[in-house]
């Protein structure tokens, strides 16, 4: 078997099965337009297989009007094709082209005028065709249909992005090895008998252009290897069974073809659910990595605007602090008489007047606080603390403010508690935070203050018998601006700052800070616990009380 016949077939082979596979799972026009595509280059390839295959000039050149079935029709439907697959508007000047092509068909078939006799070449082994008249004119218009359409694809390659850019590549890929192998079949024609080896290449045209106009990503390329295997099978097994020469082996031959096609048709369904779920994998990593980036961008911006916010509350409460304190200073020195005595009216305004500078100076180092926490510039002076030194010298001043509400204020600490590490300071500032709250909200009731030791932590607790927190507030209760209860909101403005900052500052020094409520009317319970240490760790750690 010559090359000629080797190509012939391989081109029968492979435009058999991608006319196959664009029919049966073609979707879109384009892609029945590329099956008929292939069937113009199988009827080419026919006609290859057949002329190297005879020694009769008669069946040469019929089988030559055969082939210029395909080679007609080749230029004119790849334009239609680049057309309909570009989304171009397809205009009469499409039909004309099918019109020319069934007048060079007539003439091929019926007359001399397209080709004439045959004539042995390459060592006489190879009929070749003689041009007719109008042969020239038909090459000619050959080149200018396969020109034209590749200037329509450059044109949308240098335009597209994407998968299309991908497709237009693979399509100028295909372009040069499939028309480079069959531009050279002509050239015996005009006696220019230059073997035509790249015939075997052609074959491969139709594959890359199917799959680059059927599949969207690289490694469908296991769907296409295993649908041209498969295909193969099936035709052989289906060719075989007309040379079987007895009824047995032909009944076995149908089996035989049968099972192949079942065969290949679970193997296809196999291999293309493995690739779409590759491909949904791929897409799902796509988008994870999108998402993760918007997330990204969005956490930058989040955290530029959270800390403009640190910077304008810290700018704010220090230019708000300097009028506070000269207001307070001056409200203070007239309540004393230093400016000469006032009227009782003036001077219980003036104490409302102080008392609301002084909520504003209380709330403005809350900001401050926070700020600085937020930005991790508040410093924290921890050594081990004696939580029960630091609470009772509060209980004085806090039972007086207690006593205003007709409430009382207990403190029932437990024996040999460890001390905390802790800073001192901070921790005042916590339990001052949290025995206001207690006492502004329980009124006719009991404030029970307990310490006690929970393994390795110390606790402290503070139970009111005020109002309690409903169930739905507790998660978020010690977020900025929530108000401690619906029921109390007419009653104070309360900006919840404090109790949040305690909650910072606990967590900050290893600890945790939470509130429980006992039900209706049964007031709330709030815990704080810091890790507690031991003399002996003290004395191991080599730290000075």
């Amino acid at each position: 078997m010559n090359i000629f016949a080797i190509s012939g077939l391989l081109i029968v082979v492979t435009c058999s099965v991608m006319t196959f596979l664009m029919f049966v799972q073609g979707s879109e026009r384009s892609h029945r337009i590329w099956g008929i595509f292939c069937i113009t280059v199988f009827f080419w390839g026919i006609g290859v297989f057949k002329i190297a295959s005879t020694a009769d000039p008669e069946i040469a050149i019929f089988w030559w009007r055969i082939g210029y079935i395909g080679v007609i029709f080749i230029p004119i439907i790849f334009t239609h094709f680049v057309y309909e697959f570009l989304k171009l508007k397809i205009g009469w000047y499409i039909w004309a082209l099918y019109l020319l092509g069934v007048i060079f068909l007539y003439l091929n078939l019926f007359t001399d005028l397209f080709i004439g006799q045959v004539r042995l070449v390459f060592n006489q082994f190879y009929y070749i065709s003689s041009p007719g008249l109008l042969y020239s004119l038909f090459f000619v218009l050959f080149i200018v249909f396969v020109l034209f359409s590749h200037i329509k694809l450059w044109q949308a390659l240098r335009k597209s992005h994407g998968i299309l850019k991908v497709q237009l590549k693979y399509f100028f890929l295909a372009t040069i090895i499939g028309f480079s192998g069959g531009t050279l079949s002509f050239l015996p024609v005009f006696n220019i008998n230059l073997y035509p080896f790249l015939n075997l290449t052609v074959f491969l045209y139709p594959i890359i252009m199917g799959y680059a106009i059927f599949k969207h990503h690289l490694m469908n390329i296991r769907v296409i290897a295993t649908e041209l295997f498969s295909g193969f099978l099936v035709i052989v097994t289906f060719v075989k069974v007309f040379f079987y020469s007895s009824l047995t082996e032909l009944f076995l031959g149908i089996a035989v073809f049968l099972i192949t096609v079942i065969f290949s048709i679970l193997l296809i369904q196999l291999v293309l659910r493995e690739v779409n779920r590759r491909e949904q994998m791929e897409i799902l990593t796509k988008n994870l990595q999108k998402v993760t980036k918007d997330l990204k961008v969005a956490n930058n911006k989040i955290e530029r605007l959270d800390q403009a916010k640190l910077e304008f509350l810290s700018i704010a409460s220090h230019q708000l602090r300097t009028p506070l304190t000269v207001i307070k200073g001056y409200v203070s020195m007239m309540l004393e008489g230093n400016f000469g005595p006032i009227s009782k009216p003036i001077k219980e305004n003036l104490n409302k007047i102080y008392l609301a500078n002084e909520r504003l100076i209380s709330l403005v180092e809350s900001l401050l606080n926070i700020s600085r926490i937020e930005a991790g510039r508040l410093e924290f002076n921890i050594k081990p603390t004696n939580l029960v030194a630091i609470i009772a010298p509060l209980l004085s001043g806090f039972k007086e403010k207690a006593k205003e509400k007709n409430s009382k204020l207990n403190f029932l600490p437990a024996k040999n508690i460890e001390q905390v590490l802790a800073d001192a300071q901070k921790i005042k500032e916590v339990l001052t935070h949290l025995l206001d709250n207690a006492i502004k909200y329980t009124n006719d009731g009991t404030i029970t203050l307990r310490l006690y030791q929970a393994g390795q932590s110390v606790v402290f607790s503070c139970q009111d018998t005020g109002r309690n927190i409903l169930a739905p507030a507790l998660p978020d209760f010690f977020d900025r601006f929530i108000q401690k209860n619906k029921t109390v909101t007419a009653l104070t403005q309360n900006t919840n700052l404090g109790l949040y900052f305690s909650q910072m500052v606990i967590e900050k020094m290893g600890g945790k800070l939470w509130v429980e409520s006992a039900g209706a009317n049964q007031g709330n319970k709030f815990y704080f616990s810091l890790p507690g240490i031991g003399k002996n760790q003290i004395k191991k750690l080599g730290i000075k009380n």
